[in-house]
């Protein structure tokens, strides 16, 4: 049914199989190991501040303002306001910088740190003890690394229940950690993962995590919590060489353009590609402003197709361009109009990929940039399947217009055409 797509280049497939080996489901607790002495977490001191930081004894007490240079405690809980950020080192070296609205607060004794909300950039230098992490439903290790964590509770149209959005990524070296879900049946569940440079970790407390990559350079360019400090970073020369080795894969075909790509604003939070969407809030937040009728996967475009199934049956998503290029699962990026616009399939799902529990299956097909005039031609391919036809939906937008397919495909049948016109001028 799927030889076609078994015979793929493996070596254009390295990137993401790395993907697929960090992230393993156990149901299963999460055990952290005991940490070495040599990560010293007892106090750290105030090494730049911008706007409004505080601190205060403990999560519920007033705070007062910390003065560059101060000393923070033990358990001592750190907030920055709107539009400011803070930057802390520990005795061993460790910094930690915070970007607005974040609320950051350690543990000595665990030799833990904890995230409560907001955005913060973490460092911990080559070679010593190991640190816990403490995130939304995340825990994790991480030894001499540096990355970020994005963490939003209660993010706005989300129940308590439901939680907020955490996500972690790393600049260089490598993270190991679970995060703990709930199923909608009410069952718990732990996820265990391991990160590497460029590899980006989305949880919530309702739903299995999900990876992705995210642009290293891209990231080190535009965000404040990198280049909104006075000095530089303690372990640039590691991210110096991830970023040539994620610049040596892109260059060779391994990077596989993922749901994600991660940047920031100049207040420091971390945000989807799309520049004025938080990534923090719910995916099915974000994708309300990606035009109605969409389903929460996927990234927004100015044209942008979605292709839902429930079976297992392996349907393909194909968008034909006015100048006769064509877009699915055997060309999966084209840059056309003179390199002033590009249109790509987020992933091929042979239908062994359940994108939404329990049996929903996305593929989406997102042009942005300017688009070329003329005729953009989205249909549905059922390419193999063992029923006697399967059900599906192709939702399209463009320039506030949706327009919706539904029906039944049989095995090497296509759907009627979705034709979208972009006008010249």
């Amino acid at each position: 049914m799927i030889a076609r797509k078994c015979q793929k280049t493996a070596l254009g497939q390295r990137w993401s199989r790395s993907l697929g080996r960090g992230l393993a489901l156990f149901v299963s607790s999460l055990c952290v190991a005991s940490f070495a002495s040599a990560a010293d977490l007892s106090q750290a001191v105030v090494r730049q501040k911008v706007n409004v930081v505080t601190v205060a004894p403990s999560l519920n007490a007033q705070g007062q303002p910390a003065a560059q240079g101060a000393v923070i405690h033990d358990e001592n809980v750190v907030r920055t306001g709107v539009e400011s950020r803070a930057e802390l080192e520990f005795s061993d070296l460790t910094l930690a910088r915070l970007g607005a609205n974040s609320i950051f607060s350690f543990d000595a004794k665990a030799r833990a740190m904890n995230f409560n909300q907001g955005a913060v950039l973490f460092s911990k230098p080559t070679k010593s003890g190991p640190v816990e992490l403490r995130t939304g439903a995340i825990t994790a290790a991480i030894t001499g690394s540096t990355g970020f964590i994005s963490n939003v509770r209660g993010a706005h149209g989300q129940s308590k229940k439901q939680g907020g959005t955490t996500l972690v990524g790393m600049l260089e070296g490598k993270m190991n950690g679970g995060t703990r879900w709930t199923d909608s049946a009410g069952h718990e569940h732990t996820t265990r993962f391991q990160l590497g440079p460029g590899q980006l970790l989305v949880a919530r407390l309702d739903g299995p995590p999900r990876m992705a990559q995210f642009d290293i350079p891209r990231f080190l360019r535009t965000s404040p919590l990198v280049n909104g400090f006075s000095n530089p970073l303690r372990n640039m020369a590691e991210i110096n060489r991830a970023v040539a080795d994620y610049r040596a894969d892109e260059r060779g075909g391994f990077i596989d353009q993922t749901n994600i790509m991660v940047v920031s604003t100049k207040s420091g939070t971390v945000w989807d590609r799309q520049p004025n969407i938080p990534i923090e809030v719910s995916v099915a937040e974000l994708n309300k402003n990606a035009g109605p009728g969409f389903l929460p996967v996927g990234t927004t475009g100015v044209i942008r197709g979605q292709l839902v199934w429930t079976t297992d049956a392996d349907l393909d998503l194909y968008l034909t361009l006015p100048n006769g290029q064509q877009v699915s699962f055997k060309n999966v990026s084209v840059t056309f109009n003179n390199g002033n616009a590009i249109a790509k399939l987020d992933h091929d799902n042979l239908g062994r990929t359940i994108d939404i529990q329990p049996n929903i299956r996305v593929e989406n097909i997102v042009v942005n940039g300017v688009p070329l005039a003329g005729l953009y031609t989205f249909l549905v391919n059922n390419f193999g399947t063992r029923n006697a036809s399967d059900p599906f939906k192709l939702t399209v937008n463009f320039n506030g217009r949706t327009q919706v397919i539904t029906g039944n495909l049989a095995n090497g049948q296509n759907s009627p055409p979705v034709i979208v016109r972009v006008p010249g001028g």
